[in-house]
């Protein structure tokens, strides 16, 4: 039998060493151990699947939880309160992000970064009105 890495909300493979997940509404838990459970008489809903097991002693359903705090509406407008700051689009991807470079990943060079950005602002619109 072949086990996969669980897997979060989003789909994306979790490291066992991940230490810190994050709730729907941002809310983050610290993760002691992951456990994988291949069958159980008393807990049917948890057979052959991994579960979290918080600072606290609760077992959390990692298909339920996010590698990374999920994108939210103050955060959309935080990441667009620093363009209008520094009147400069290229804050959006705040400078220190890895995405900063995004303009120029393969294939982009010639849309250019206001492009990116606005595509990029688009798809989070839709991803929190639930339209994707």
């Amino acid at each position: 039998m072949s086990i996969e890495l669980p897997k979060d909300a989003e789909g994306r493979e979790i490291p066992l060493e991940t230490k810190v997940m994050y709730g729907c509404g941002g809310t983050a838990r610290n993760i002691v151990y992951w456990v994988f459970t291949t069958d159980s008489d008393l807990e049917k809903e948890w057979w052959n699947c991994w579960s979290a097991v918080t600072d606290t002693g609760r077992k959390i359903d990692p298909g339920l939880m996010h590698l990374t705090p999920p994108d939210s509406w103050e955060k959309l407008e935080e990441d667009l309160d620093r363009c209008i700051e520094e009147s400069d689009l290229c804050m959006y991807y705040n400078n220190q992000n890895p995405d900063c470079n995004k303009c120029t990943i393969s294939g982009n060079e010639s849309r250019g970064c206001t492009s990116v950005a606005l595509e990029d602002i688009k798809r989070r619109i839709r991803k929190l009105r639930g339209v994707d």
